[in-house]
């Protein structure tokens, strides 16, 4: 198991191999689209920086299968959670609002 797969089944235990395999994927796909090594507290503020910014979630998005859209959502959505003592609640509930809306479009 690696860094990744580590990471999220210490948060979320639950979770199916698969489900796992997919959403460590995701996150290191995201990890290596802005640059960092393994460092999710990094790479959840970087995300978050540019969400609020822009007012959107979509720069985590774009790129590959639609499928591939709402495990991403999901993966920033667990991050967003998990670290959620580093956001602010106001912040909290508009990443959870763009997520939302970005699953709606």
């Amino acid at each position: 198991m690696d860094n990744y797969s580590s990471f999220i089944r210490q948060f979320r235990p639950e979770l199916s191999p698969k489900t796992l395999s997919q959403y460590s994927k995701q996150l290191r796909y995201l990890s290596d689209g802005y640059g960092l090594d393994f460092n999710p507290l990094q790479l959840t503020l970087d995300i978050i920086d540019i969400a609020i910014e822009d007012l959107s979630v979509k720069h985590i998005t774009l790129v590959g299968l639609p499928y591939e859209k709402n495990i991403r959502l999901a993966v920033f959505r667990n991050l967003i959670n998990i670290f959620s003592d580093h956001i602010t609640p106001k912040d909290y509930q508009l990443l959870d609002s763009l997520i939302l809306e970005e699953k709606i479009n």
